[in-house]
């Protein structure tokens, strides 16, 4: 099953370019209320994710100087292609916000959100499992 049906589409995406400086990456996050979001290099390729703890981390150890490009981050978060199964995608989201979604050429198409998941999840479950036997499903 493709995970289109899933996936908020990039023109939808909060995003920081990995040229941007912490402080702006500390801004968007704060503005937007958002504990991390994906960066993009000048070819919208994805880069990484970066978080609100990557964000704290670097203000104590270096301070508000530097870029996305610089920042350490702790841990890397996994992107998957378009055709990866929804099962797959589970299993990722269960460590992290949200799922970066990428093309062949490590583009970024969109994100599929953990909530996106969970709902997809739970419409499955609900037909499958609770409506009894020869019940239309609406």
């Amino acid at each position: 099953m493709n995970l289109a049906f899933l996936l908020t589409p990039v023109a939808d995406v909060v995003w920081l370019p990995v040229a941007a400086t912490v402080r702006e990456a500390i801004d968007s996050l704060r503005a937007w209320r958002y504990t991390a979001v994906p960066i993009l290099d000048s070819e919208g390729r994805y880069s990484g994710t970066v978080t609100a703890a990557d964000l704290l981390f670097h203000l104590v150890e270096v301070g508000q100087q530097g870029t996305l490009a610089n920042l350490q981050r702790r841990r890397e978060h996994v992107a998957v292609s378009i055709d990866t199964d929804v099962r797959a995608v589970l299993a990722v989201a269960a460590d992290q916000n949200f799922v970066p979604v990428i093309d062949s050429r490590g583009v970024l198409m969109g994100i599929v959100t953990r909530r996106a998941i969970l709902q997809h999840v739970e419409r499955r479950w609900t037909e499958d499992v609770l409506l009894p036997e020869g019940a239309s499903k609406r």
